[in-house]
């Protein structure tokens, strides 16, 4: 009871150390909190491994900025993880101003990483324009005569044989608006019939949510919840996982000072 009472009265800086601690621990070291998997995380993931690392190339989309990034960067650094285990090729393409410097954020780890550029993967850079620029780079991607670097699309080794969307095994977008999505449906997936999942920040799964219940996503990965999903799926944890971790600590400390504030005046009451 002393105990309790003593709570009453304890130094808030006391408070502050044990919430960075509960933070920062899971965010160094993620502790792997079990989650339950989503049909729509899982459909990903199995897409994924249904592919042919000897023919098939994949199309990611980056459509988001630096802002949005907290919330939704994790997604497409799980997925491209798992296309480089599987040893699948993709090509980036942004529609947003700001998606190539997403995008070669991902790349320049991977070069680090003894990866190729222009062979394993490539960044085309920015088109304008947006839901016309994805049509017309979904009906010729040639549309793009150089990519982000400067060298020449058609001389890149991961290009030879593609000049449609279509010639794509599967089309990932991430996207921080309900126009991305809605754009990619208009223009490219509903007309051409291509296999498109996307991933979004959190605030938007409730708008993609019915597309993905229609069969016009194949699958869709949400905010920092659905990366790290995807991420205990390819047994690989990291940054989605390390929050996830972080903001259930968050919210279990908090819950445990609820808890003990509320037995503290509850006993010092009754007394």
């Amino acid at each position: 009871m002393d105990f309790l009472k003593k709570l009453q009265n304890v130094d808030r800086r006391i408070i502050y150390l044990l919430f960075v601690l509960a933070l920062a621990i899971p965010l160094i070291r993620p502790i792997g909190i079990p989650l339950q998997i989503s049909p729509a995380t899982r459909a990903v993931y199995n897409i994924i491994e249904s592919l042919d690392p000897a023919t098939d190339v994949v199309l990611l989309s980056f459509e988001y900025a630096p802002g949005s990034g907290i919330d939704i960067h994790a997604i497409p650094v799980t997925v491209v993880e798992h296309l480089m285990k599987r040893g699948l090729r993709w090509v980036g393409v942004s529609f947003s101003p700001e998606g190539p410097l997403m995008m070669n954020m991902i790349i320049d780890d991977l070069e680090s990483r003894g990866y190729k550029y222009g062979e394993d993967f490539v960044n085309l850079g920015y088109m304008a324009g947006e839901e016309n620029a994805i049509r017309l780079f979904s009906l010729d991607t040639s549309v793009f005569t150089t990519d982000s670097r400067g060298n020449s699309v058609a001389s890149l080794p991961i290009m030879q044989g593609i000049s449609t969307v279509k010639d794509f095994a599967f089309v990932h977008g991430f996207t921080s608006s309900d126009l991305g999505i809605a754009g990619w449906l208009r223009q490219a997936v509903d007309p051409l019939g291509i296999d498109y999942a996307v991933g979004v920040v959190t605030v938007s799964v409730p708008s993609a949510t019915p597309y993905y219940n229609s069969g016009q996503l194949k699958g869709l990965l949400g905010g920092l919840r659905g990366a790290a999903e995807y991420e205990l799926l390819i047994e690989t944890p990291g940054l989605g996982a390390s929050m996830m971790d972080a903001q259930s600590m968050g919210h279990l400390l908090i819950l445990g000072f609820i808890l003990l504030g509320n037995l503290s005046y509850l006993f010092g009451k009754k007394k």
